[in-house]
């Protein structure tokens, strides 16, 4: 960690927890990734009241949004075969994800997709799609 405290996102750990006591399992070769983020949807509140003619809006329910993780790809694995079952079977589960020198932050989250990717002239990869349904907790929060 420099002086100022900025870090590189070298060493981020992503887990993917199953079960009521979830049992957890560490994904291995993660690319790089961003952490879930949420927007608010938008309701139009315009009516013929409206000030100066304009529209008018109010937040709505938050979306979470969904969660990309770039994996390194290798069939048949343990990891490509839990993959592909919570794939098949939409069981919801916990995904753990750990910034290094940060603090755990785990959320609700059902597999969307996961797309496996060979290249005839590059390294096999996937892209696990994680529909978030919401932050379960944070550490220190």
């Amino acid at each position: 960690m420099s002086v100022t405290g900025v870090a590189i996102g070298y060493g981020v750990v992503v887990r993917i927890g199953r079960g009521a006591t979830p049992t957890w399992t560490t994904l291995v070769g993660v690319g790089d990734l961003e952490m879930p983020s949420g927007e608010a949807d938008e309701i139009d509140a315009s009516s013929h009241s409206s000030p100066n003619r304009t529209k008018e809006f109010i937040p709505g329910l938050q979306d979470n949004g969904t969660l990309a993780l770039p994996l390194d790809y290798i069939p048949d694995s343990d990891q490509d075969v839990m993959l592909l079952e919570l794939r098949n079977t939409a069981e919801l589960i916990q995904v753990g994800i750990t910034p290094p020198g940060g603090s755990e932050e785990i959320y609700a989250c059902w597999v969307k997709s996961y797309q496996r990717s060979l290249p005839v002239n590059g390294k096999a990869a996937a892209t696990l799609n994680l529909r978030v349904n919401g932050l379960v907790e944070a550490e220190g929060a």
